[in-house]
């Protein structure tokens, strides 16, 4: 429930927008229609723009949940970035809290705030629950051990189990992140060759309406 509400936090901005947006593109195809009424009158090819709404609707609504997973991946992606500086940053003697201030530098602005409130409510709160909250703003349960593990190093400090712990979560989580893209560019790839099909598809269906219109303008005729 509660990443269901920061989904809505995220895209409720935009939804005004995104619906007067969407209402335009539904008024042209509705002109579309008119502009074939007057030319065509009753025929077939008043079923186009009734077909172009339907195909219009599902791809702009579908940019949502699109939306959402970008999100969540080039958040995960800006995890794994930064949380590699904070290794680095542990192995070189700094603290956890040290770390996690120093590694706000190289932050996106998007992403920014969500280290300056772990830091902040690390400060005012000293058990796990800061770092937990943190890792409910990613869609990966790894993130979450990861967090965990890092928590268990504040007492640890330079070496302890704790830390090679952390370094074995990161890096599965780095491995898993690699081949989640290496995969998503191979799925890329296959629905680029559906193109040529439904290129196909659509020439074959304008050609069927063309036909059924001179039929039918020559039994008319008869």
């Amino acid at each position: 429930m509660k990443k269901l509400k920061d989904n809505m936090a995220m895209l409720g901005k935009s939804f005004a927008k995104e619906m007067l947006l969407y209402f335009l593109g539904v008024m042209v195809l509705l002109a579309g229609g008119v502009v074939l009424y007057l030319l065509r009158g009753m025929s077939l090819f008043l079923a186009i723009p009734l077909f172009l709404w339907i195909f219009y609707t599902y791809a702009y609504f579908i940019r949502y949940g699109n939306r959402v997973k970008k999100l969540y991946s080039d958040r995960l992606e800006e995890f794994i970035r930064l949380f590699t500086f904070l290794g680095i940053y542990i192995n070189d003697g700094f603290n956890v809290f040290r770390a996690l201030e120093s590694i706000i530098t190289f932050a996106t602005p998007g992403f920014k705030p969500l280290l300056e409130t772990l830091v902040k409510e690390i400060e005012e709160d000293k058990t796990v629950t800061p770092f937990v909250a943190f890792a409910t703003k990613f869609n990966d349960i790894t993130v979450k051990e990861v967090m965990i593990s890092v928590y268990q190093m504040i007492d640890e400090g330079q070496g302890g189990p704790y830390i090679a712990q952390f370094q074995h979560l990161f890096g599965r989580l780095s491995d898993e992140k690699h081949a989640m893209l290496k995969q998503r560019r191979i799925d890329s790839l296959g629905k680029l060759s559906i193109l040529p099909l439904l290129g196909s598809g659509i020439t074959m269906f304008m050609l069927t309406f063309s036909l059924v219109e001179i039929m039918g303008g020559i039994m008319n005729g008869l």
